[in-house]
């Protein structure tokens, strides 16, 4: 996955490694140096040996800083692009999910992966190639150094090294199962979290907060059990390492100590012999201390690949039946959730032509969402036929369902912005006087005319400075403003008054006279003037008609109209 993302950014990766190449030739060459300056400057008391070799030293730390420098320039730009690409392909595969494909991942799952795990993938890829890649080569070029400087000794350095990769290997092999449980804790801390911010009234009208507490307290420490196990295993291998650094350059002057004393090898060579054998189990001790970025990475790779590789489970399907009706039909439909035995919906049929207002009411649980989910085709349906102006929709795609359907929801969510932001939502080009028109249809515009900023009100996050009504008017607005064949409300008058929601209904049904209207609601008030009226009892539609005709022959609507209070009895008369 990473090597599809990499390759787009190829030119930056490859210039980032020749100057990181660069980059440690120069740092490799400074000791090399300093072993001709000691054996043929300062035993040889030449000055102009140490002049000259002093001068190059000098070019190599310049050459060290400037390749550096350039070498950060092509990684940042590299890890900064993979980043966002990945961001925006988890963000565009998830947004045209269906209910039914995302009913496998949690909203805190896919936010952790969209942040945490791309932001841990960003690490990987720049410890990759700023340290892992600079650190290897680094070792190598000492060992290769060392070897042509006194072969003997390089050797000690040679058998050290593979005791320490093999160590390093065994412990995080250890850690791994313990970053796995640090990703799924997370879930779990962001899930909850999410929960109790915006369930606080809940949770304090029902005394939970106890209970919360705990339960985020569980959570937490089962992050923190998998961190301490993780890094307790992890933090054994920088000592370990220490340890042997200090026992091979032990090692070294020993053999060396006495090879020096008796001719044999340079003071000059033993002295670069230390410094390439510090330099490689440093730069060793270095990968150890970073090593951790793998297992971490390889967790958060397989979330994020998990959710790329997921396909949408509603395929777009050919179909070359088509007819020149223009509405909405549901024919013969069946449909079970998955993994329930039982039907939502049976033998559900029923049309929406354009000019016709239609209405599905029904008790709590009755189906009536469930209608709107395979309207908007967030499910199939196991049984049956639904077309949109003539197409099975399993064979459109969401933007032309989306320009067929206007679906207006019962949950009132506004962007933060300003009211003209939020209304433009809908339409993308609405002018002002556009806004205008549907804020009066909603009764708001009185309302932001007296106020100074008017469409430029703001609102603030889970547009917490309006009440409910208002921001379920809004709503309204918003789609109201859309242009379709067909408008889906969809409870969406629950919080406003009957003398709002009359207003804003005649409004609808004026502006909308030719076209297709359906209104799903619990109260009778909202649908006593549809065209037809649809009673939904436990996934069937058991009578239909007018109001006055279910008032006087369906004991289901009776039962409904018995239930609503005296207010809204009296109204409804």
């Amino acid at each position: 996955m990473l090597l599809r993302y990499a390759k787009k950014y190829s030119k930056f990766i490859v210039a980032q490694l020749f100057f990181a190449t660069v980059w440690v030739f120069a740092q490799l060459l400074i000791p090399r140096l300093m072993v001709d300056i000691v054996d043929f400057g300062i035993m040889a008391k030449d000055m102009t040996a140490i002049i000259n070799r002093g001068l190059l030293m000098l070019a190599a730390t310049v050459l060290n800083i400037v390749a550096l420098m350039i070498s950060l320039y092509f990684l940042t730009r590299a890890t900064a692009g993979i980043s966002r690409d990945l961001r925006a392909d988890l963000f565009e595969k998830v947004i045209d999910w269906s209910k039914e494909t995302r009913a496998d991942f949690s909203n805190s799952t896919l936010i952790t992966r969209t942040v945490n795990d791309v932001k841990q993938v960003s690490n990987f890829i720049d410890l990759s190639l700023r340290k892992i890649f600079t650190l290897s080569i680094t070792v190598i070029g000492a060992l290769v150094v060392s070897f042509s400087l006194d072969a003997k000794l390089a050797s000690i350095i040679l058998i050290i090294i593979p005791v320490i990769f093999l160590l390093g290997l065994f412990l995080t092999t250890r850690a791994l199962p313990q970053y796995s449980r640090i990703r799924l804790s997370i879930d779990r801390i962001n899930q909850l979290f999410r929960e109790n911010i915006r369930g606080i009234r809940v949770i304090r009208a029902f005394n939970k907060s106890d209970y919360e507490v705990r339960e985020f307290e569980k959570a937490t420490k089962e992050a923190y059990d998998a961190n301490i196990k993780s890094e307790s295993t992890m933090m054994l291998l920088s000592p370990l390492i220490l340890l042997f650094t200090n026992i091979l350059i032990l090692v070294i002057l020993f053999m060396g100590g006495g090879r020096a004393e008796i001719g044999t090898i340079k003071l000059g060579v033993l002295i670069g012999l230390i410094e390439y054998a510090s330099i490689s189990l440093s730069n060793i001790q270095q990968f150890a201390s970073i090593i951790t970025i793998i297992p971490r990475s390889k967790v958060s790779i397989d979330r994020i690949s998990e959710v790329l590789s997921t396909e949408e489970l509603l395929e777009i399907k050919e179909d070359t039946l088509q007819s020149e009706l223009i509405g909405i039909s549901f024919k013969d439909i069946d449909f079970y959730y998955p993994g329930s035995r039982r039907a939502a919906l049976r033998n559900l049929n029923f049309t929406l032509n354009k000019g016709e207002t239609k209405a599905i009411i029904g008790s709590t649980g009755s189906g009536k969402s469930t209608v709107l989910k395979l309207l908007l085709r967030d499910y199939d349906a196991f049984h049956g036929r639904i077309c949109l102006n003539g197409r099975n929709i399993q064979t459109l795609t969401r933007e032309e369902i989306g320009g067929i359907v206007t679906y207006i929801p019962q949950s009132s969510f506004l962007f933060s912005g300003s009211i003209r932001e939020n209304i433009q939502t809908g339409k993308k080009d609405a002018g002002d006087d556009e806004i205008w028109e549907v804020l009066d249809m909603v009764q708001m515009g009185d309302f932001f005319r007296e106020s100074s900023e008017g469409l430029d009100t703001h609102i603030a996050q889970n547009a917490v400075n309006f009440s409910g009504g208002q921001k379920q008017r809004l709503s309204i607005a918003r789609g109201l403003i859309r242009e379709s064949d067909f408008y889906i409300f969809d409870d969406c008058f629950s919080a406003l008054d009957y003398a709002t929601e009359k207003k804003v209904r005649e409004a609808i049904k004026e502006k909308f006279a030719d076209k297709g209207v359906l209104v799903v609601a619990q109260r009778v008030a909202t649908v006593r003037e549809a065209d037809e009226i649809l009673v939904l009892e436990r996934g069937e539609i058991l009578d239909r008609g007018s109001h006055e005709y279910l008032a006087e022959t369906s004991e289901i609507y009776k039962e409904i109209l018995a239930s609503q209070i005296k207010s809204q009895e009296g109204e409804i008369r």
